[in-house]
């Protein structure tokens, strides 16, 4: 078993409250899926976007990032504006190259025939308007900042319905312990509620998210 597969039990709201217990903040701002039932986990590929005119432009093209990123990696773009960075074509160059999925401060175009695809892009929302005007391809593999969080390469992505967590890879065994009580204190107090039970006694299963146990 993988550490990937051991992902999979546990949601993005699940992994950013046991990340929290750390002392860790892990959230992406402002990025959701782009169509409900997306799921995504896997190691950063990271990708940044500058203003333009503030370097030597390259002879690179977005296509030629995506082509050399790992096979299984999540792409995540550092754009910072709300215009598109990717299209229809763009996410399936990326999918057919290995890309697990795509995760940007930015948005997408294409969005019908995207979300018909089912490809796992993580974005905050749509535009009509282009980045050729402000923005230019820089530098990958590099720190960036992807939703205000930091994000260095090879960190753990996992994004789905409820948003994107990054989770640091030093940590990962230490906020998966974490998020198995986590787990487990949720379905508690869902029974809870069901069962009707006072508010103290709901509230004696609550206050337990913040306490990082025992190893």
């Amino acid at each position: 078993m993988t550490e990937f597969d051991t992902l999979d039990a546990f949601d993005a709201s699940t992994l950013y409250d046991a990340a929290r217990r750390l002392g860790l903040e892990t959230g992406v701002a402002g990025v959701t899926a782009l169509a409900p039932g997306m799921r995504v986990a896997g190691p950063s590929y990271t990708v940044q976007f500058v203003a333009k005119g503030s370097q030597p432009k390259g002879s690179r093209s977005f296509y030629d990032v995506m082509a050399a990123a790992p096979a299984g990696s999540v792409m995540v773009v550092q754009v910072g504006i709300d215009r598109w960075i990717s299209g229809a074509n763009m996410s399936r160059f990326a999918a057919l190259a290995g890309i697990s999925g795509i995760v940007m401060d930015g948005c997408v175009r294409d969005i019908g025939v995207s979300r018909s695809r089912g490809y796992p892009i993580f974005s905050k929302g749509s535009a009509i308007q282009g980045y050729g005007d402000f923005l230019m391809l820089g530098a990958t593999g590099i720190d960036i900042q992807c939703g205000g969080l930091k994000v260095s390469p090879d960190d753990i992505v996992v994004g789905d319905d409820d948003g994107v967590v990054v989770l640091p890879r030093a940590r990962l065994d230490d906020i998966l312990y974490e998020a198995q009580e986590i787990l487990e204190l949720d379905r508690k107090l869902a029974d809870g509620i069901e069962a009707r039970l006072p508010l103290p006694a709901l509230d004696e299963i609550r206050v337990q998210w913040s306490r990082r146990r025992p190893r």
